[in-house]
C-alpha cells in the first residue's frame, strides 16, 4: 500500500534543510555584496555595486522578513543569484570567467532540494545573455556581455548549451535530492506509525493479559496487521469467555437439579415441587409449572404436578389434553416452544406491585430420549439467552429421567408387594418346572445330537465333491462352497449378493422361462434336472443337480439349495457320439445309393 504525505508531513520533513540552507544562503548573499564591492575597485563600479547589490540584497531579506511561513523568498534569491551574476559581469566589462557565477548560483540552489528553484535563474540568465548580447555587439558601448570583440552565434550556442547542462544537471540533483528526502520522510512516517501501533497493541495485549477483555480498541492503520490479529483474538476470547460462562452456567445449573434430585428421592411430590423452584430459582424466571403426562384405561392428560412463582409456592391445579394449548402441543410435537409475543390473558404474573404479562415463554417437553413424560412451561419479564434455553433443556432430560425413575421405583415396590404374594404359588411350581428343565436338557441333547449329524452331513457333501450354492428365494447368492466357485471360474466374494442370472446366458435370462422357473422355486416347488450353464469366462458348462428348497418351522419356503455336479465331460462324450452316428447314418445312406446305381447300370 503507497503511503502518500500530508503537506504539513512534507514541510516538516524539508523544515531543517531550508532552515539550514537559508542561513548558508544569507551567508552567501551577503558575500555576493560584499564581493560586488570588492569588484569596485577595478573599474570604479561604488554606484552600480550599492544599488543593484544592495537593492537584491534587500529585496530577499525583507521578503524573507515580511513571508516567514512562505517559500517566495527562496525564488527571489534565485533571481537575485542571476541579478547578482549580470552585476558581477558587467562590472569586470564583460570578463569571461564571471559568467561562472551563474553556475555557483545554481550550485548554491541544490541545498534546498526544490529543482524548481532552478528556473528563476535560468530565466534571468537567458535574458541577461540575449539581450546584453545583442545590445553589445550592436554598438552599445556601455552594455558588457564579453571582452571578446565579436562571438558568433556557434559560439553562443555551445555557451548556452553548456550552461543549460550544468543547471539542468543541479536541477536533476535537486530534484534527486528532494525525492530521497521524501523516501526518507516517508520511511520515518511509516517507522514512527509503526513505533506507535506497536505502543498501542502492547498496551492492548497487556489488558487483554489482565482479563480485560472489553477494552475498546481500533486499528488505525489498514497495515497493522499485528493490531488486526490482536483485534481478532480479542473477539476470539471475549466469545470463548462468554462461552466458558454459558458453560458454566448450564453445568453449574444441572449440578443443582442433580442434588435435587438426590435428595428427593422417596417423596415424588417433593421431587416434583423442589425441582420446579429450583429450576425458577436458578435461572432467574418469573414462574414456572411441571405438566406430567398421565394415562388411565379410559384418557391420558397432562397433570400439573408442580407450579413456583418467583419467592413462593403455588397450589394449583390443572389438566391439559395431549394438543391442547401450547403446553398439549408442546408435549404432541417433542419440540421446544419459545415465544416473545404472549396472547392477552394467556397468564399473569401476580406481584406485590401488582400483575403484569409475561415478555416470553418457554415450554420444553420433559423428555428422554425414546418417551415424553410431561412438559415445562416457563415465564420471564426478560428475554432468554440461547444458553438459558439450553440449560432448560438439559435440565429437562434430568428431570425426565428423575420422574421415569422415581416412577419405576413406585412401580418396582409395587411389583415387588405382588411377587410377594406370589412366592407361595411359585414354590409350588418348582417341581413342575424342574420337570419341564429335565425335558428341556434332554431336548437341548437331540438338539445338539441333529446338529452334529446335520454338520457330518454337510462335511460329507463338502468332501463328495458335491458342488453347492444357496439363494435367496428372489435369486439373490447367499454363499457356495469351494466346489461351485472353482467350477464356474468365480472367487466367493465375487459372486455373492448378485443374482442367479450370471450364471446363464441374456437370452436365456431375459426369457419367461426362466422367470417361471424362480417363480415355482417360490412357491416351494424344487426343480431337479441337467442345466446349461455359463461361466466366469463365458465357457458353457453342463450341470446335473437339483434346486431344493429349504423351508423354516412353519414349513414356509426361506431359502433354495443347490446340490449339483459337473457333467460337461459327459454331455461333450454324447455330443460327440451324436456326431459319429450322424456320419455313419450319412454313410450308409451314401453306399446304399451307389449299390443301387451299381445294380441299375
Amino acid at each position: 500500500m503507497a503511503v502518500k504525505l500530508s503537506d504539513q508531513e512534507i514541510e516538516q520533513a524539508f523544515y531543517d534543510i531550508n532552515r539550514s540552507s537559508n542561513r548558508l544562503i544569507a551567508v552567501a548573499i551577503c558575500l555576493y555584496f560584499v564581493f560586488g564591492l570588492f569588484l569596485a575597485l577595478f573599474y570604479n563600479t561604488f554606484q552600480i555595486a550599492l544599488v543593484a547589490g544592495g537593492s537584491c540584497m534587500l529585496a530577499y531579506f525583507a521578503v524573507r522578513a515580511m513571508l516567514p511561513d512562505s517559500n517566495l523568498h527562496q525564488y527571489v534569491m534565485s533571481a537575485i543569484f542571476g541579478i547578482f551574476s549580470a552585476q558581477f559581469i558587467y562590472q569586470m566589462h564583460g570578463l569571461f570567467e564571471m559568467h561562472f557565477f551563474f553556475f555557483v548560483g545554481s550550485t548554491l540552489l541544490i541545498t534546498f532540494r526544490n529543482w524548481k528553484l532552478i528556473i528563476p535563474l535560468l530565466l534571468i540568465t537567458v535574458i541577461h545573455h540575449a539581450t546584453f548580447a545583442w545590445l553589445q555587439y550592436n554598438g552599445m558601448k556601455e552594455i558588457y556581455f564579453t571582452q571578446l570583440a565579436y562571438m558568433d552565434l556557434q559560439a553562443f550556442l555551445f555557451h548556452a548549451f553548456l550552461a543549460a547542462v550544468i543547471m539542468g544537471i543541479c536541477g536533476y540533483w535537486a530534484y534527486d535530492l528532494e525525492r530521497s528526502t521524501l523516501r526518507d520522510a516517508i520511511n520515518n512516517n511509516v517507522l514512527a506509525r509503526q513505533l506507535a501501533n506497536v505502543k498501542t497493541n502492547i498496551a492492548f495485549a497487556e489488558q487483554m493479559s489482565k482479563g480485560n477483555l472489553t477494552v475498546d480498541y481500533q486499528v488505525m492503520d489498514d497495515t497493522d496487521e499485528l493490531g488486526k490479529s490482536l483485534l481478532v483474538m480479542q473477539q476470539n476470547l471475549r466469545s470463548a469467555n462468554e462461552r466458558e460462562t454459558e458453560e458454566k452456567f448450564i453445568t453449574t445449573g444441572i449440578n443443582a437439579i442433580s442434588d435435587i434430585i438426590r435428595q428427593n428421592t422417596t417423596d415424588a411430590q417433593s421431587l416434583h415441587d423442589e425441582l420446579i423452584k429450583g429450576l425458577v430459582k436458578y435461572g432467574r424466571f418469573n414462574q414456572g409449572a411441571l405438566f406430567l403426562y398421565e394415562e388411565t384405561a379410559d384418557e391420558s392428560y397432562l397433570q400439573m404436578a408442580a407450579c413456583y412463582v418467583y419467592g413462593r409456592k403455588k397450589h394449583l391445579k390443572m389438566q391439559v389434553s395431549p394438543g391442547d394449548g401450547l403446553v398439549g402441543q408442546c408435549f404432541l410435537e417433542r419440540d421446544p416452544i419459545y415465544i416473545t409475543t404472549v396472547p392477552a390473558g394467556y397468564i399473569r404474573i401476580t406481584s406485590g406491585l401488582g400483575e403484569a404479562t409475561p415478555s416470553c415463554i418457554f415450554l420444553v417437553p420433559v423428555k428422554t430420549r425414546d418417551e415424553v413424560v410431561g412438559v415445562i412451561e416457563l415465564a420471564s419479564f426478560s428475554k432468554l439467552k440461547e444458553h438459558e434455553k439450553e440449560f432448560v433443556q438439559k435440565a429437562a432430560e434430568n428431570i425426565a429421567s428423575a420422574i421415569i425413575s422415581s416412577r419405576t421405583t413406585t412401580r418396582i415396590q409395587k411389583l415387588l408387594a405382588e411377587s410377594q404374594q406370589r412366592t407361595e404359588e411359585l414354590r409350588s411350581q418348582e417341581e413342575e418346572m424342574r420337570q419341564n428343565m429335565e425335558e428341556l436338557t434332554a431336548t437341548q441333547e437331540e438338539m445338539r445330537r441333529k446338529s452334529v449329524e446335520a454338520e457330518n452331513h454337510f462335511n460329507a457333501i463338502e468332501e463328495s465333491g458335491i458342488a453347492s450354492i444357496e439363494f435367496d428365494l428372489d435369486g439373490t447368492i447367499v454363499t457356495a462352497n469351494r466346489h461351485f466357485t472353482e467350477l464356474m471360474g468365480y472367487r466367493l466374494d465375487e459372486i455373492k449378493g448378485k443374482h442367479h442370472r450370471i450364471f446363464v446366458d441374456k437370452v436365456l435370462a431375459a426369457s419367461q422361462e426362466y422367470a417361471d422357473f424362480w417363480s415355482n422355486l417360490r412357491q416351494g416347488i424344487a426343480r431337479p434336472g441337467e442345466y446349461k450353464r455359463v461361466t466366469k469366462t463365458g465357457a458353457p458348462v453342463f450341470i446335473k443337480g437339483s434346486y431344493s428348497i429349504i423351508r423354516d418351522t412353519n414349513g414356509k419356503p426361506l431359502r433354495v439349495l443347490k446340490l449339483a455336479s459337473d457333467i460337461t465331460a459327459l454331455k461333450k462324450k454324447e455330443q460327440d457320439l451324436e456326431v459319429a452316428r450322424t456320419l455313419l447314418e450319412k454313410s450308409k445312406q451314401s453306399h446304399a445309393v451307389m449299390d443301387g446305381a451299381a445294380v441299375t447300370s
